[in-house]
């Protein structure tokens, strides 16, 4: 089986590193992928593995985005459906059997009624709630997906969250839970953790909960007076994060780093303080999970399916950065129930979001 997976992406994400993942996966126990994306990391790690053929999109659409997005994209889809059409006839002429995967917003109004011209099935990843796009660009977005959605075969959903909000959108039996994994990661040894040191690894951006972090850490200075938060990753909510945090020196933020792995061993407590409205998974919750972390996050839907209060996290109350601040303190003041909390963790890790285990249910899936 030949899997053909679209993905119109500029960002590196929890999206794209799982789209990594699981093709790295599929290719590996000896299916061929052909990936078509224009996301420069993906296109630049995956292009000389073995079984994996990649091809960059000339033509990056954006109609979820902003006015001149929607614009620019509505200009330019007669070249883009050009494109695609002779990539659906090239696809069509391979003599095994295919299937393609849409996971980004564009391909799948745009690749998904032209795939049925060729008889081709059409699965759709959907990993958080549509009703933020759908209720942006005077509906039109609403509009364009409208047309498309009753094409895909079948809608794979990350979480319970996700499948419940898309159920005015989709029937019960057209979605598909699988959720998302991660690579089992081989812990560096000489890693030592330092005190008091905190993490969150996300893209700075508005609802992924830098800011309420930065609120709580100054309640946690206050028990803990050498505690250091780093907080990796880059966006557009960089400055305005700086500016909160009144240029203090025990809060870093590192942007992009190659050696995001040592980061996370290195601290003690790994944070996950989204509040996202579009969150549809978390996958930082489950690399932490991976690399044996105690983890606190807020008690809000998608997390909280991944990890339990007091079993494999502390949840706070959602949003509320004072419990988190709470939540902090107490886990930096209990060693035994960091343990307690990070071992639980790994043990689900490794029974439910492996990607090994991932990837058989998405072959399982689109074998049937």
């Amino acid at each position: 089986m030949t899997i053909n997976f679209f993905l119109q992406s500029k960002d590196f994400g929890g999206a794209e590193k799982f789209a990594h993942d699981l093709l790295l996966e599929i290719a590996r126990v000896g299916n061929q992928v052909f990936l078509y994306t224009s996301n420069d990391f993906l296109l630049k790690s995956l292009t000389e593995h073995q079984n994996i053929n990649v091809e960059k999109i000339p033509i990056y659409l954006d109609f979820a985005g902003n006015r001149k997005g929607l614009l620019k994209s509505l200009l330019l889809t007669p070249l883009a459906k050009i494109y695609y059409l002779k990539t659906l006839f090239k696809i069509k002429k391979r003599t095994d059997e295919q299937v393609i995967i849409c996971s980004g917003f564009s391909e799948k109004i745009i690749v998904t009624p032209m795939a049925r011209l060729f008889n081709l099935p059409v699965f759709f990843i959907e990993y958080g709630p549509l009703s933020p796009i759908f209720n942006k660009l005077y509906g039109i977005p609403k509009f364009l997906y409208y047309i498309s959605k009753n094409f895909a075969k079948k809608v794979i959903v990350p979480s319970e969250n996700t499948k419940l909000s898309l159920k005015n959108i989709f029937e019960d039996n057209k979605m598909v839970l699988i959720p998302c994994g991660s690579k089992s990661p081989t812990l560096n040894l000489q890693n030592k953790i330092k005190k008091n040191s905190l993490i969150v690894v996300s893209r700075l951006e508005k609802g992924k909960g830098q800011d309420l972090t930065i609120k709580a850490f100054a309640f946690v200075k206050k028990e803990f007076k050498d505690a250091e938060l780093l907080i990796v990753g880059q966006g557009s909510f960089e400055q305005e994060l700086k500016k909160s945090s009144n240029n203090d020196s025990q809060i870093k933020f590192l942007k992009y780093v190659k050696n995001k792995q040592d980061l996370i061993e290195q601290s003690e407590i790994v944070l996950c303080p989204s509040v996202w409205p579009l969150e549809g998974f978390g996958l930082t919750i489950i690399e932490a999970m991976a690399l044996q972390k105690p983890i606190v996050a807020f008690d809000r839907a998608p997390g909280n399916e991944l990890i339990s209060n007091g079993e494999s996290a502390l949840l706070a109350k959602d949003g509320d950065y004072l419990d988190l601040a709470n939540s902090i303190i107490k886990l930096l003041k209990d060693k035994n129930l960091q343990e307690k909390l990070a071992r639980n963790a790994k043990e689900k890790f490794e029974e439910k979001y492996k990607i090994e285990k991932i990837a058989k249910q998405y072959l399982a899936l689109l074998q049937n």
